[in-house]
């Protein structure tokens, strides 16, 4: 699968190295394509262009920005033409705040800034650690998604999978109202606790 990703901070990157490792072909949509970062996206075996450009060439995006990037990065990517869009962040605000909820979600508001994308919400409820390797002592990090088009749900699905993940569908694109406070409760435990970044949320099952 050809996969865009706005965004080539630490997540973005991170989710890119895991998908093409996983045998997918990545692009970063990236502000200056002639940058020295973008070059050396490059020399890792990634692509680089504008935001447009990866899109256009894409089967499918992921959305990795911080929060108050990312309306600039869509409308910069400009037409979906109907492609997957999975949004990777997370709707904080001052003192780790959710600038959405209840009634709203930070993916619908991605949806409403990308009309003409599929948007899946996931890759948000974790740490790029356990992007980088998800399988940990007790077994697989879980990742959790929704969205409203099955078989966009379905390709987010599988890409989560290639990355290792477990992937379980939540339901429709409005359950991001949980998804996200979900995230807030990683980060605290991250950030407050003797926990640290090394832990990731996991599925026990009754036999």
């Amino acid at each position: 699968m050809k996969i865009a990703i706005i965004g080539a901070g630490k997540v973005g990157t991170t989710l890119g190295e895991r998908l093409q490792a996983a045998g997918h072909a990545v692009t970063y949509g990236v502000r200056d394509p002639a940058s020295p970062a973008a070059q050396a996206l490059r020399a890792a075996g990634a692509g680089a262009a504008s935001v447009a450009d990866a899109v256009a060439a894409s089967d499918g995006a992921i959305l990795a920005t911080p929060w108050g990037a990312a309306q600039a990065a869509l409308a910069a990517a400009g037409d979906f033409a109907g492609k997957l869009l999975i949004d990777a962040t997370n709707p904080i605000g001052p003192g780790l705040t959710l600038t959405h909820g209840h009634t709203d979600s930070g993916a619908e508001q991605v949806q409403r800034w990308a009309p003409t994308a599929k948007v899946v919400k996931a890759f948000n409820s974790t740490g790029r650690e356990n992007m980088a390797q998800p399988d940990l002592a007790g077994g697989r990090a879980v990742m959790v998604l929704c969205g409203d088009d099955p078989a966009a749900v379905a390709q987010a699905r599988g890409l989560a999978e290639a990355v290792g993940f477990e992937a379980v569908s939540l339901g429709a694109l409005a359950d991001a109202r949980l998804l996200e406070p979900l995230a807030l409760v990683w980060i605290k435990l991250a950030f407050t606790t003797p926990l640290g970044r090394d832990f990731a949320f996991g599925l026990l099952r009754r036999v």
